[in-house]
């Protein structure tokens, strides 16, 4: 390759990076709706033109921000899978702790992040689905795993589904309500020591349900008649 191909290439993707780096800005600010590309394009210090090169439109640029800088954020992050060998209990207390150290440690050393998801939350886009498939589903889909390997369900179903959400909404609580928490005491975690003790309380609390929920399912089964 040529030097002055070579410095095309580089030029090219710095102007890519600026583009990305000014839309999370704006897109943070204001929103998919409001924010202008005009301002983004001024900020990364390129024309309308290399929107559409790079990304097709002002959606193909804020999927990319939106998809991305979370991926990017996940990716310092080993996955919590179920290990061969391993009690799922155990999964389940490293899948809490993940989730905690996301949303009270990645979100909050970037809070883009955050801006972007509060402003989805409020008036989703048509990038929403996407996210939610490329990367939230894989989490919950390995949680919802985990869930029936503890209540020792042959397969996931709508029970395991539904108790996810509850374990998702005990750990993001402390971020979305990080104001009022922080008021009412005590205060939401801001280190990693503080936030493996806050996951092991609310790993505690779930695996105490579910252990109670497996024992209940049993009891029934043993009253059942037998269909034989």
């Amino acid at each position: 390759m040529s030097n002055t191909a070579s410095l095309r290439e580089r030029d090219a993707s710095a102007r890519k990076d600026r583009l990305l780096l000014a839309a999370m800005q704006v897109f943070a600010k204001d929103g998919f709706e409001k924010a202008s590309l005009r301002q983004i394009c001024l900020k990364a210090r390129a024309n309308l033109a290399a929107v559409k090169y790079y990304f097709g439109s002002k959606e193909g640029l804020y999927r990319e921000v939106l998809v991305e800088s979370h991926r990017r954020a996940l990716a310092q992050e080993s996955p919590v899978v179920m290990i061969p060998g391993e009690k799922p209990e155990i999964t389940l207390r490293r899948w809490i702790s993940f989730c905690l150290r996301f949303v009270l440690l990645k979100r909050a050393s970037n809070p883009v992040i955050g801006q972007l998801m509060a402003h989805e939350m409020r008036q989703p886009t048509a990038c929403l689905g996407e996210f939610l498939k490329l990367v939230v589903r894989p989490f919950h889909e390995e949680l919802h795993r985990i869930i029936a390997a503890i209540l020792r369900k042959p397969t996931v179903d709508a029970e395991c589904t539904m108790l996810a959400h509850h374990i998702v909404g005990l750990c993001v609580h402390f971020d979305h309500g990080r104001a009022i928490i922080d008021r009412l005491g005590p205060p939401v975690p801001k280190t990693e020591a503080d936030i493996e003790q806050l996951a092991s309380g609310i790993a505690d609390f779930v695996l105490h349900a579910l252990t109670g929920l497996r024992r209940s399912a049993q009891q029934r089964a043993e009253k059942s008649p037998s269909l034989s």
